[in-house]
């Protein structure tokens, strides 16, 4: 199966990077690899994305959001589906939403959070769901 859709992986976690890009890659997608929000720049600027995950939490714990609300910001990325992937969540029940509350208190810039690890079905339901539509 070859689709050619373009798949952006943004995460700090080498790991997490080569296991999402073996699934992709192995079901067809073209995949581009960054390890934070400056690579991911330089990256959509050689060839946008049909989609980018994003991890949340990289050089802070904000930079994925950070990064996600400034690409809504950007010409011909605002449309850019993002799929968030991360322990955020957990993060927040440890830590507490305090220091969390400047994003948790506005719209998320993405319409999927996902936690890790994301099981590849689910993933791949989702993204041929998103873009199919």
């Amino acid at each position: 199966m070859t689709n050619k859709h373009q798949i952006l992986i943004v995460d700090d976690d080498p790991d997490i990077r080569e296991a999402l890009g073996i699934i992709l890659e192995g079901n067809g997608y073209g995949v581009t690899k960054a390890t934070c929000a400056k690579e991911a720049l330089a990256a959509i600027d050689q060839q946008t994305p049909d989609v980018i995950i994003l991890d949340v939490m990289m050089t802070t714990d904000t930079e994925g959001f950070d990064f996600a609300f400034e690409l809504r910001n950007r010409p011909g990325c605002g449309n850019i589906p993002i799929f968030m992937l991360t322990s955020f969540l957990d993060k927040v029940r440890e830590d507490g939403p305090d220091q969390y509350q400047h994003i948790l208190g506005q719209q998320w810039p993405a319409k999927w959070i996902f936690e890790k690890p994301i099981p590849a079905e689910k993933l791949l339901k989702k993204l041929k769901a998103v873009l199919d539509s």
